[in-house]
């Protein structure tokens, strides 16, 4: 999956620092998180990581050869907050690694900072700086800041596998190399990203404005609202989101594209691939010769599948969805069980509160 490093690709010892970074990131975010988090925002977030989940196992094609596919970090922060958004994301990579073997164990670190601490930290800045501007000329103006906001985003998640890549990556490329072709792959894929963003932002908006994160601090509720008569109850929302997140990862991953993806593709470049007993082997020099086996490459999920059965991979998606679920679940419901009972001041306060927050229930 795209911008899933894994062992190898970068050095013992710079892989340590990200996991520091990772460890101090996620922290702060836990600890600010506690002010935005209430009884709606607690399943909200579950679900937000699991359709994170569920959308990510769908690749499409960018270019012959290279596919991409949902990041998830700018449509995290725009629906739950830059906090909890960036857990959200986390989560999800750290089920991925744990019961999927996606994403080596020790890059985990680098990958949580890429795409749950850069990418969420700047599709959220963006978002936050153009909506103000968007809004005001037309309706489309939160469909268009999810684009753009989700286009930066992925593309600063790629410019940090690069910084990382630079600081000690493996031999087999140089750094203007590979960050010329993370440009471009990557920036293809953030058009790809910042459409499904722009989409679900948007049905969300539609369904439950006040729900939306970005809307509420903002000031800017009723942009695109339904009467509040004609609105989903709080809990008909959730399950109609749960049920699209279970429909994409049991059904539309089976139509997901095969080809590597833009990082994968990056490390690949000047290695070919060739069949030897049914087994796929790289020959040639590429940073991709340095990439460990997973150390869970026999678990029972590995690579989406169950024992090694593609055929099943629908169930292997499902069971995802609802890992992802659970354990946002309860890490959220246990950095709220330590928060204070007063509500700081600020946007997580904004979160909490709002005129919308009994309707519609």
């Amino acid at each position: 999956m795209a911008m899933h490093m894994s062992d190898g690709i970068i050095d013992a010892p710079t892989s340590f620092v990200f996991v520091l970074i990772a460890v101090a990131g996620t922290g702060f975010a836990a600890w600010r998180a506690r002010a935005e988090l209430d009884e709606r925002a607690v399943p909200m977030a579950g679900l937000v990581a699991a359709f994170i989940f569920a959308v990510q196992m769908v690749n499409f094609p960018i270019l012959p050869g290279v596919s991409g596919h949902l990041l998830g970090g700018a449509l995290a922060a725009i629906l739950v907050g830059p906090y909890v958004g960036a857990l959200c994301v986390a989560i999800v990579l750290v089920v991925q690694a744990l019961l999927f073997a996606d994403g080596g164990l020790s890059a985990l670190g680098a990958n949580v900072t890429n795409m749950a601490l850069i990418g969420v930290a700047a599709g959220y800045s963006v978002a936050r700086l153009i909506l103000p501007v968007l809004a005001k000329r037309a309706d489309s103006g939160i469909a268009v800041t999810a684009f753009v906001a989700a286009f930066v985003g992925t593309f600063a998640a790629a410019m940090g596998f690069v910084v990382e890549y630079a600081i000690c990556g493996a031999a087999g490329s140089t750094v203007r190399a590979v960050a010329g072709y993370m440009s471009i792959t990557h920036a293809l894929i953030g058009v790809g990203e910042g459409i499904i963003t722009a989409i679900t932002v948007v049905a969300v908006v539609k369904a439950r404005p006040d729900l939306v994160y970005l809307l509420r601090v903002t000031g800017r509720r009723r942009t695109d609202t339904a009467p509040p008569r004609a609105r989903l109850s709080t809990t008909g929302f959730l399950w109609a989101f749960a049920a699209v997140a279970v429909l994409v990862a049991g059904a539309l991953s089976y139509l997901a594209s095969s080809q590597p993806d833009g990082l994968d593709a990056t490390t690949q470049r000047g290695c070919t691939v060739v069949e030897v007993d049914g087994a796929e082997e790289l020959h040639g020099e590429c940073i991709a010769q340095s990439a460990k086996e997973h150390r869970l490459a026999n678990s029972p999920l590995a690579d989406y599948a169950i024992d090694g059965n593609d055929e099943l991979s629908g169930i292997a998606g499902i069971l995802g969805v609802a890992a992802a679920f659970a354990a946002l679940f309860a890490l959220l419901r246990t950095v709220r069980a330590g928060r204070k009972d007063r509500t700081p001041s600020g946007e997580g306060k904004a979160a909490v509160a709002g005129p919308e927050s009994a309707r519609g229930e």
